[in-house]
């Protein structure tokens, strides 16, 4: 397990997925680190929306798949809205125009869900951190579209 910041409060994490499986074993993996602690899960964009705007997580681990509101278009709603919430989004879509969509959305990284654990929480601890993290087209100083492809 990587090092924890030097940060002594944890850093707040939401998970948007609608597969609860899926989600689930997401936070379940997540909670050994002690610097990260998953505050919440939604299964839609609508709900992730609804969720920030009461959390006020500082990272969402957002799908870009999901029913009534996609995860495009509530990364837009969220970043545009909630200026210390940010956005990793994990997705199971590798092509370019999703990832392209997702930064113009205001993501501030993107990863596959078949990448390592190390590099997600490394994306979530770095946009949660990074003083840059709010600028475009670069969200977070460093935009990852292609880091994580499962070797």
């Amino acid at each position: 397990m990587p090092a924890a910041t030097l940060d002594p409060q944890p850093l707040t994490v939401l998970i948007a997925d609608d597969h609860d499986l899926f989600a689930t074993g997401l936070a379940e993996t997540l909670a050994p680190y002690p610097d990260l602690n998953v505050v919440g899960r939604a299964a839609d964009g609508a709900e992730a929306v609804a969720l920030v705007s009461v959390l006020r997580p500082q990272v969402v681990v957002m799908d870009v798949s999901m029913p009534r509101l996609d995860g495009i278009v509530a990364t837009r709603e969220i970043t545009d809205t909630f200026e210390e919430t940010h956005v990793v989004v994990l997705s199971a879509l590798t092509d370019a125009v999703t990832a392209s969509r997702a930064r113009s959305a205001g993501a501030a990284a993107y990863l596959f869900k078949g990448c390592p654990i190390d590099h997600l929480v490394q994306a979530i601890r770095e946009v949660a951190t990074t003083e840059a993290r709010k600028e475009r087209p670069l969200a977070a100083g460093r935009f990852w579209p292609a880091l994580a492809r499962a070797s």
